[in-house]
C-alpha cells in the first residue's frame, strides 16, 4: 500500500510578503538610501560600515604557502579544536536562546508591568494623549502636562528652535525655555500630529547599541503606518485624522514591548549565565557568555510568536478601550483577520495602511519585486491612484501640515 505525499499549500501573497517583512527588520538588509531613514523628527543616523578584508581579499593566494607534513598534522589538530569549539559554543548559544525567550515570555504576561515598565506609558502620558487627541485642551493644560513628560517636553523645545522644523511650518525658530510659549509657535493643530510621533518614537529604544538596526527600521515602518493612516483618513474626510499615529503605536505595541523586553531580559540571563559559570569554575563557559551578543535568530523567534499582535490588542483595550474605542475595534479586525467587507471605516484604513507599510519597507531595501505589486495591491484594496499618491507624500518621514 502506498502513501500519497500531501502537498504543502503555498502561501498566499499576503502570507509571503509578511514573511519577508519579519525576515527583513530583524535582518542585516538595510533601508537603501541612507536618506530615507531620516523621519525629519531628528538627524539621520548613520550605520557603522563593516570593517575588516573581504572574503577574496582574505582568501587570495599571495599569502598562503606550502605547509610541511608536520605543520600540517598541526593545522589538522587546530582544525579539529575550532570544529570542538564551535559545536560546543552552539550548544551554548541554543541553551541561553531558549533561556533568554522563555524569560521574556513570562515577563511579558505582565500587561500591567510591559505598560509601566516596556512601553513607559504612565497615567500621566495617556491622560496627555487623550486631551490632545479627544479634546481641545488650553495650552495651559497642554503644558502642565507636558512637564510631568519631560522627554516629550524637551524635544518640543528643541524643534522650536530648529530652522529646519519651523521653515516646515512657515516659521521662523526661537530659543524658547517656557514650554507653553513653545506650544502656541506650533500650535494645537500641529501639536495632535507631533506630539504622538515624538512619544512613541523613544519608546522604541532608537539608540541601544544591540540591535540598533532594528530599532531604526521597526520607527521607518511605525513612522510610515501611522502616516499611511492619517493620509487615508483625509482622503474619506475622517473627523481625527491625527489619531493615525495613535493607531500605528497600537499595532505595534507587541513589537516594541517584546524588544524592550528582550533587551532588558538579555543583560538578566547574561549575569545569571555568567554567575553559573563562575561558581561551577567553568572558564569556556564563562568566557562565551561574557562576550555574547544579541542575535537575530533569537530577536526573530520572538518577533514571529508575537506576529499575530494578540499582545498588542491586551495592551491597547487596557489603555484606550474607554477613550478610543473606534482604534482599538480596528485592531481587534485586524487581530481577528475579519474580512475587509465587514470592517469598519478605519478598520478598513489599517487593513490597507499595515499592508502599503510593509510595502515600502520592503521597497527602500529593495526586497519586492515589481512582479509582485499589481497582485499585492489587489489583496491589499489599495486602488493604483492611492497607491502612486501614497508613494509620492514620503510617508517615512514627519508631515507637519497636512492639507
Amino acid at each position: 500500500m502506498t502513501s500519497k505525499t500531501i502537498a504543502t499549500p503555498e502561501p498566499s501573497i499576503i502570507e509571503s510578503i509578511d514573511q519577508l517583512f519579519l525576515r527583513f527588520i530583524v535582518g542585516k538588509n538595510k533601508i537603501y538610501k541612507e536618506e530615507e531613514y531620516n523621519d525629519g523628527l531628528s538627524e539621520a543616523e548613520q550605520d557603522d560600515k563593516e570593517l575588516g578584508l573581504s572574503a577574496s581579499e582574505e582568501k587570495s593566494g599571495w599569502n598562503q604557502r606550502i605547509l610541511l607534513e608536520v605543520e600540517k598534522d598541526r593545522v589538522k589538530r587546530v582544525e579539529a579544536d575550532k570544529r570542538l569549539k564551535d559545536k560546543r559554543n552552539a550548544l551554548l548559544m541554543r541553551y541561553f536562546q531558549q533561556s533568554l525567550l522563555k524569560v521574556v515570555n513570562e515577563k511579558l504576561q505582565n500587561s500591567e508591568t510591559v505598560i509601566s515598565d516596556q512601553l513607559q506609558l504612565r497615567e500621566n502620558t495617556v491622560e496627555l494623549l487623550k486631551k490632545l487627541l479627544a479634546g481641545e485642551p488650553r495650552y495651559s493644560v497642554l503644558a502642565s502636562l507636558l512637564e510631568l513628560n519631560p522627554g516629550t517636553r524637551n524635544r518640543l523645545l528643541s524643534l522650536v528652535c530648529s530652522e529646519d522644523f519651523m521653515s516646515a511650518l512657515g516659521r521662523d525658530p526661537r530659543n524658547v525655555r517656557d514650554i507653553q510659549s513653545a506650544i502656541g509657535m506650533i500650535g494645537t493643530d500641529v501639536l495632535r500630529f507631533l506630539v504622538p510621533a515624538i512619544l512613541f518614537k523613544y519608546r522604541i529604544n532608537a539608540y541601544s547599541h544591540h540591535n540598533s538596526l532594528f530599532a531604526k527600521k521597526l520607527w521607518r515602518y511605525e513612522m510610515t503606518l501611522g502616516q499611511t493612516c492619517t493620509a487615508l483618513m483625509h482622503d474619506i474626510d475622517y473627523r481625527r485624522p491625527y489619531e493615525g499615529m495613535l493607531l500605528s503605536a497600537m499595532v505595534n505595541f507587541a513589537y516594541v514591548a517584546s524588544y524592550q523586553q528582550y533587551l532588558t531580559s538579555f543583560e538578566m540571563v547574561r549575569t545569571t549565565c555568567l554567575d553559573q559559570a563562575r561558581d561551577k569554575g567553568e572558564k569556556n563557559r564563562h568566557d562565551f557568555f561574557y562576550d555574547i551578543k544579541t542575535d537575530s535568530a533569537s530577536l526573530q523567534a520572538l518577533l514571529v510568536s508575537q506576529a499575530d499582535l494578540k499582545l498588542s490588542l491586551v495592551l491597547s483595550e487596557k489603555l484606550f478601550q474607554k477613550s478610543f474605542p473606534h482604534l482599538v475595534n480596528a485592531l481587534k479586525e485586524e487581530v481577528e483577520g475579519l474580512a475587509y467587507e465587514e470592517r469598519t471605516a478605519v478598520g478598513k484604513i489599517l487593513y490597507k495602511a499595515v499592508r502599503f507599510a510593509k510595502y515600502d519597507q520592503l521597497r527602500s531595501s529593495r526586497l519586492f519585486k515589481s512582479e509582485w505589486v499589481d497582485d499585492y495591491l489587489a489583496v491589499s484594496n489599495i486602488e493604483q491612484d492611492v497607491f502612486k499618491n501614497l508613494l509620492r507624500q514620503e510617508l517615512f518621514r514627519f508631515k507637519p501640515i497636512w492639507s
